[in-house]
C-alpha cells in the first residue's frame, strides 16, 4: 500500500496530516516572489514540513483511506500500523528513508531524525504554475533609473494575474503563462515605430487563448468521480479512449496533481450528485472514488 500517496493527496486541502505514531506532515505558505538577480517569479506555493511530536490518531488519514480503497475503518487503522512499522524498522537499520510522494528522512550522527520535502507545490491556487524568467527581446541600459524598473514591474503584473487566474487546470496555465513570457517586450521609454508593433502583437495573443481556455474550463466541475490516476500523459490518454469505447463519453483527464496525471468518468457540480454517480457505477468499477477540489 502506498500510504505516502494518500498523504500527498491530503495535503493539498488539508494543513496538517497527522500518521499515528509516527508524526505530522504540516503545510506553511508563502507569497509569490521575485528574485531581482535572476529575474525569476515564483507562483505563491505551500510546501510541506514533519513535525515528530504530533503522533495521536486525529482520523483523517485513517477516513481518507477507508473511503479511497473501500476497506473498513479498522482495517485502513491496521494498514497504517503496519506501514508505520516498516518505516520505523527501516530507520532503525538504514540511515535514510525515501517516501517518493514526500520527500526524503535522514538521520544524524545523534540519532536525530531529519525531513528534506520534495518541490512539489500543495497550494491548489497555484497549482501547475512554474517559476518564470523574464526574457527581453530589446536592449536595456544597464544604469536604469527605479521609474524604469517600475515600469517593467506594471508591465508583467496583467500577465501575471492573467495566468493565476486560471488555475483549475495545470497545464494549460503553464503554457499559457509560458507562452506570454516568450513574447514579453521589455518597455523603455521613447520607444521607436518597430518596437511598439514588437508589443502589440503578444497583447491580442493573450485576449484570444485565455477566451479560449475560460470556454474548455467551465465543463469541469469540482466534484470528480475518478477511473484512477497515471504517471504518463499517453497513459491518461489511454484510459480515455477505453472508457469512451464502453460508453463513458463525458470520461476526461481532469487535471495533473503531483506526478499523476487523474482520469474522471464524470465529473458535477456537487459532491452529492458526484457520490451518487460512483455508488451506480461501484459495482462494476470497484476502484472509482471521488475528488473534491472543492469541500
Amino acid at each position: 500500500m502506498n500510504l505516502e500517496k494518500h498523504i500527498s493527496f491530503l495535503l493539498y486541502r488539508h494543513d496538517c496530516v497527522v500518521v499515528p505514531e509516527f508524526g505530522a506532515f504540516i503545510t506553511q505558505k508563502s507569497n509569490s516572489a521575485y528574485t531581482p538577480e535572476t529575474a525569476v517569479f515564483s507562483p505563491p506555493s505551500k510546501k510541506i514540513a514533519f513535525n515528530p511530536s504530533l503522533i495521536l490518531n486525529d482520523g483523517l488519514l485513517v477516513q481518507e483511506l477507508a473511503q479511497s480503497t473501500g476497506i473498513s475503518f479498522e482495517k485502513a487503522k491496521e494498514e497504517i500500523e503496519t506501514t508505520v512499522r516498516f518505516w520505523k524498522n527501516h530507520l532503525n537499520t538504514n540511515s535514510s528513508l525515501v517516501l517518493a510522494e514526500l520527500g526524503n528522512f535522514t538521520k544524524d550522527e545523534t540519532g536525530r531524525l531529519e525531513f528534506e520535502p520534495n518541490a512539489e507545490n500543495y497550494l491548489l491556487e497555484a497549482f501547475g504554475l512554474e517559476s518564470i524568467r523574464a526574457k527581453y527581446i530589446l536592449p536595456t541600459e544597464n544604469n536604469q533609473s527605479s521609474s524604469t524598473i517600475w515600469w517593467k514591474a506594471a508591465a508583467m503584473v496583467p500577465i501575471l494575474i492573467g495566468g493565476f487566474l486560471y488555475f483549475g487546470k495545470p497545464q494549460p496555465v503553464t503554457d499559457y503563462v509560458n507562452q506570454q513570457w516568450s513574447g514579453f517586450v521589455s518597455p523603455v521609454f521613447n520607444p521607436n515605430t518597430e518596437a511598439a508593433k514588437a508589443v502589440a502583437s503578444p497583447i491580442k495573443i493573450v485576449e484570444s487563448e485565455a477566451t479560449t481556455y475560460k470556454e474548455e474550463v467551465l465543463t469541469v466541475y469540482d466534484h470528480q468521480v475518478i477511473s484512477g490516476s497515471f504517471r504518463k500523459l499517453e497513459e491518461a490518454n489511454a484510459q480515455v479512449e477505453k472508457l469512451h469505447e464502453q460508453g463513458f463519453t463525458a470520461a476526461k483527464m481532469t487535471q495533473k496533481k503531483g506526478s499523476y496525471y487523474y482520469v474522471a468518468f464524470k465529473t458535477f457540480p456537487t459532491k452529492d450528485e458526484a457520490q451518487q454517480y460512483r455508488r451506480e457505477i461501484g459495482e462494476e468499477f470497484p476502484e472509482t472514488w471521488v475528488l473534491s477540489l472543492k469541500d
